[in-house]
Parts: structure tokens; sequence; C-alpha cells
């Protein structure tokens, strides 16, 4: 799980930092375990799977791909939606999305979000970080924005928090360890 000298350190690339190329469903994956590998326990069977882009895509959060290649609009969404599933409901993930995308746009919208995401996380994980104030030309998306990812930050330092109080237990097995003894 993500601690204090991580967070500093943590960064999601910006629109003009996604790859230009359109990417196959392994090569987007890997770009998102690559970014989101804080914040995801494989462990725990958790991570990006081609199932869950597929689904995404069946529950139009993003609009489906073109000869099976995913462009950075994609990528962008994915980031977003991998993040906010945490905290909120698909329908509501979808509702924020479009709303802040109507607002802004696409690239500005997800911009917002990676900005007020590493804020939100020094915000809340480092002691003593006063709360950015991002330049946002509509005062309802910064806010949708901000709410969501402060929602996230505090819902992670609290796992945290829990976590170090748990008594010593044995580390949870995998889906894929529970499979394999059950064999």
């Amino acid at each position: 799980m993500i601690y204090s000298n991580d967070t500093k350190a943590y960064r999601i690339p910006r629109w003009n930092e996604l790859p230009d190329l359109e990417l196959y469903m392994d090569q987007v994956i890997s770009v998102l375990d690559k970014y989101l590998a804080l914040f995801i326990d494989k462990e725990d069977g958790g991570g990006i799977t081609s199932t869950m882009i597929n689904n995404y895509v069946k529950q139009k959060l993003v609009e489906p791909p073109k000869n099976k290649k995913y462009n950075k609009g994609h990528i962008a969404s994915f980031f977003i939606i991998t993040l906010m599933k945490q905290i909120m409901s698909i329908s509501e993930i979808n509702i924020a999305i479009s709303t802040v995308a109507d607002k802004l746009g696409r690239e500005k919208g997800y911009d917002l979000f990676c900005e007020s995401f590493e804020s939100s996380l020094e915000f809340v994980f480092i002691p003593g970080t006063k709360v950015h104030k991002i330049k946002c030309e509509d005062p309802e998306a910064y806010e949708i924005v901000r709410s969501i990812t402060l929602a996230y930050a505090n819902m992670l330092y609290a796992r945290n928090l829990l976590k170090d109080h748990l008594p010593n237990e044995e580390p949870k097995e995998s889906k894929k360890e529970k499979k394999e003894k059950k064999k």
C-alpha cells in the first residue's frame, strides 16, 4: 500500500505524456499496471484485466476500440475508472467523467484529475501539507474532481491506519493460491 515517501514521488502521466500510438489490450494493461502498481493489490487477485476493460466498453464508460486498438482517450479513462471504482459505483464514475469532460473537455478534465489526485495524496499522507488550489475555469468541475480525489486519498489513508493496527496475521492468500490449494 502507499506511504508518504511513495506519495511524494507519485505522478500520473498527463494527457500529452500518454502514448500517441494506439495500443493493443496487453499494451494498455502494461501501461496501467506500471503507473497504478501502488494502488492495485495483485496479491489479492487485484489488477487490471482484459475482462475489466471489455466490461467498461460494454457498460459504455468508454467508446469501443477501433481495430482492437485503444487511444490515449481510452487510457486516460482507464486510469480514472481503475482508481475511482474503489470508492464509487460505475454509474457515478460515468456521470463524473461525462460532467467534467462536458465542462472542460477530455484533455483538461483528465489533467485536472491527475493534478488533483497527486495533490490530494500529498495533502492526506504528508503532515503539514497545505491544500493546493488548482487553476480551473469551471468551479463545479473542480469541486467534482477535488471531492472525488480527496475521498480516494482519505480511503487509502484510513486503510493504512487500520492495517497498522491489526494484530499480526498470516498474509492473505491470493485467489491463485487458494485455487492451487483446492487442487
